[in-house]
């Protein structure tokens, strides 16, 4: 119960009860979908956040330790490749999607990743980390995306607009509306503006209206994670009293909250929008069914040194050396074998709580001129 609880933290998927053939674009000759734009927090950024100005940055070692031979910071929050990276190996894609700072020429085609450490759906999330985009921001710098998009493909807008509704869309934000503002009452004010049933419902008012304004875009395939349950990371429980529980309950409740009303704006996305797909991925059942050598892994320390405020890693700190036993790379971040599991089960759902209503699997074989 206790790994499972702590699986709980890091990500989210989506299940399907139709009988379906497995797909998996990794072994075939092209990817599954034109195009892959991914918008999110650290759990996904893959450089966006490089030479920021603030402490929100994976450019520096040991971060990348696995990511390739030259064991060189990417800017990747994890000993190696992240969420993003696995679903697009499996969609198929040969090269990694760049971030929105590195994309260049026609390489835009294929997508971008917006995503950028200690980002919210709320502006002011993650303030105290300094620099970063928040959702709103990423949704503007995809305002550009499109805009180039547009200009390649000779300023023709049905050629836009089916371009962009052949891509799959991976949004993964929300833990730093809670860890990065809810929960730091020295420096937000939220929880006192707010119950966490009040603050839940305002939060996801305001997401269903930005994925909304991303539907507005041209997405027609949009998977959603949901915030991941952080009062089990390395930092919440050495930094909140969580007495004999394994993890601080008072923060993964009102994290819960969100993810339930979440699963309902889902739904109700699909009912509003018949020419797109919308899913959820359900970090909570996915932790419950997924727990792979669990007499083994460490879900209590981080596998990297960290630093006083017990976040992330320190400089050219030490690491384990067992990094596919332990759960977290850094007090916040899971290790890159956790995100390769989580991505997975993202991709292809093992058990019919994983997502809602399919994984995304199913969901690149949607046609948005037709119905599933």
């Amino acid at each position: 119960m206790k790994v499972a609880l702590l699986m709980v933290y890091c990500v989210l998927t989506i299940s399907f009860s139709f009988e379906i053939d497995w797909v998996d674009g990794s072994g075939s000759g092209s990817p599954l979908v034109s195009c892959y734009f991914v918008f999110g927090d650290s759990l996904v950024d893959n450089g966006n956040n490089n030479n920021n100005r603030g402490v929100a940055r994976a450019d520096y070692r040991p971060y990348g330790i696995d990511f390739s031979k030259q064991m060189m910071p990417t800017g990747r929050f994890s000993n190696g490749r992240n969420i993003a990276d696995f679903i697009g190996e499996f969609l198929g894609f040969e090269n990694y999607i760049p971030p929105f700072k590195n994309t260049t020429g026609w390489d835009i085609l294929k997508g971008v990743n917006y995503a950028s450490g200690a980002a919210g759906i709320r502006k002011e999330s993650g303030r105290t980390q300094g620099e970063r985009t928040s959702f709103d921001e990423q949704l503007i710098q995809h305002n550009h995306t499109i805009s180039r998009i547009h200009n390649i493909l000779g300023n023709n807008n049905s050629a836009t607009m089916a371009h962009l509704e052949r891509c799959l869309y991976v949004v993964n934000i929300g833990g730093n509306d809670y860890l990065n503002n809810y929960f730091m009452p020295l420096s937000y004010n939220t929880s006192l503006q707010f119950s966490p049933q009040q603050y839940a419902i305002a939060l996801n008012k305001q997401f269903s209206h930005q994925l909304k304004t991303l539907y507005g875009q041209g997405a027609r395939k949009l998977a959603i994670f949901g915030a991941a349950l952080a009062g089990c990371s390395p930092y919440a429980r050495a930094t909140f009293d969580h007495k004999d529980s394994p993890c601080v309950d008072h923060i993964n409740n009102a994290i819960q909250l969100f993810n339930i009303g979440l699963k309902s704006s889902i739904n109700d996305l699909n009912t509003d929008f018949t020419d797109a797909k919308f899913i959820f991925i359900d970090v909570y059942n996915i932790a419950r069914h997924d727990t792979p050598n669990q007499g083994k892994v460490n879900t209590i320390t981080p596998c990297c040194e960290v630093g006083a405020d017990g976040l992330q890693c320190v400089p050219l700190g030490k690491v384990c050396s067992n990094r596919s036993e332990y759960l977290f790379w850094d007090g916040v971040h899971p290790t890159e074998i956790r995100m390769k599991n989580l991505a997975s089960r993202a991709f292809n759902a093992q058990h019919s709580n994983d997502t809602y209503p399919f994984d995304i699997n199913h969901l690149v074989q949607f046609q948005p001129t037709s119905t599933l």
